[in-house]
């Protein structure tokens, strides 16, 4: 009598397949009642199938009608998943939609919803605005933002027309559009090195640059007060008033009376000027600072080119008016040399404190030879005299 598990199959009986003893309901293609193992046959094939829930499999349950356990990825829609597109799933989010690899909904750029990793989502297509595809608009991203930026070249050179903060280069900025700007110092000020049309300050250009020039009359004469290095002319005069050489009391105290007429005839830096005179320390060649300057008399008269030209032994034009123009011919206390070094036979007066009958060196207003500081004939020091003033 025929039975399922002889190894025969008898079709007659309802068999499909018998295997004899290897007949198994997980581990054969016969199952144990001579059946073939299916998928949705209530039986789990090892090796073939992850699960079978027979009558229940259901794509969207926990074992799908293709014998599987439901996971994301496998395409189809289960509890807990927004999609499942299968092998569509993808990551990271770009803006286009779909299903995600962990099977939720991507983030669409351009829905106006914040989604995932979206930092902003406008609903437009505009790129001029805060938010240019999801992105928020920076500057430098090369798209200029209406009403917040004035150009935008997507880089940081703050040389070129555009600046790193998005605004237009312009002088007065405080940095240098190469090309266009000699200098760009960020203010609006003309005496310094660099003028408001960001041009380089340079000595002829008629703006004075506080601490280094002197002078600038917008040219290059070296005859009409400003020199072509701008320095300006330093006067020379004699002084009005006669003094002993005792009665000085010392450089400082002839320093004195020259400032005190310069002020007093409203000439330029009065403090500046000093005494062309010596004593038993100092000077002109060690106490006069200006070189390159030309030495002028009240009237504009050049009496020497610059210090060399000065102590050369032979002026221009004799040192012969006092500050207010008054043409003189005076003796000049002076006890020093044309080169402007100090005589060193001379007494000095006492340095200048005492009047008596020493004798001591002094210059002549008419003179334009060496004579003009050391005439031949000493004086003494019990006698009145001048003093030429000089603004160093």
């Amino acid at each position: 009598m025929g039975a399922c598990g002889n190894s025969q199959v008898e079709p007659e009986l309802g068999e499909e397949c018998d295997n004899g003893e290897e007949n198994s309901d997980s581990a054969s293609s016969c199952t144990s009642t001579c059946k073939f193992a299916v998928c949705g046959d209530g039986l789990v094939l090892a090796g073939v199938e992850e699960c079978d829930l027979g009558l229940n499999n259901d794509n969207s349950g926990q074992c799908t009608d293709f014998c599987t356990i439901q996971k994301c990825g496998d395409g189809f829609l289960q509890a807990g998943e927004q999609c499942d597109d299968g092998t569509e799933n993808r990551w990271p989010p770009d803006g286009l939609g779909g299903c995600s690899q962990y099977c939720s909904l991507l983030s669409t750029c351009g829905n106006g919803l914040v989604e995932q990793s979206e930092p902003c989502d406008d609903g437009n297509e505009i790129d001029t605005d805060a938010c240019i595809s999801c992105t928020p608009a920076v500057c430098g991203d090369g798209i200029v933002q209406e009403g917040v930026e004035a150009c935008d070249d997507g880089n940081a050179d703050d040389s070129d027309y555009c600046l790193s903060n998005c605004l237009f280069a312009q002088c007065g900025d405080g940095i240098v559009h190469e090309g266009t700007e000699e200098c760009d110092d960020g203010n609006a000020s003309n005496s310094d090195a660099c003028l408001v049309g960001c041009q380089a300050a340079f000595c002829g250009d008629g703006v004075l640059y506080e601490g280094v020039e002197e002078c600038d009359d917008g040219n290059l004469d070296p005859g009409d007060g400003c020199s072509e290095d701008c320095i300006a002319d330093r006067q020379v005069f004699v002084t009005k008033e006669y003094v002993g050489a005792g009665d000085l009391m010392g450089l400082k105290g002839a320093d004195a009376l020259c400032q005190a007429e310069a002020e007093f005839y409203e000439l330029e830096y009065p403090e500046r000027f000093k005494a062309w005179l010596s004593d038993s320390k100092e000077s002109p060649a060690t106490r006069f600072t200006t070189r390159n300057a030309r030495y002028v008399l009240p009237n504009g008269m050049s009496i020497a080119d610059d210090w060399q030209d000065l102590t050369d032994g032979q002026l221009s034009h004799a040192i012969d008016r006092t500050a207010d123009g008054e043409i003189v011919n005076h003796p000049i206390w002076t006890s020093t040399l044309a080169t402007g070094e100090a005589i060193d036979s001379d007494k000095f007066c006492g340095d200048w404190s005492m009047g008596d009958e020493s004798f001591v060196h002094q210059g002549s207003t008419g003179a334009t030879d060496s004579n003009w500081t050391k005439r031949a004939l000493p004086g003494l020091c019990l006698e009145v005299a001048y003093l030429y003033c000089f603004r160093d």
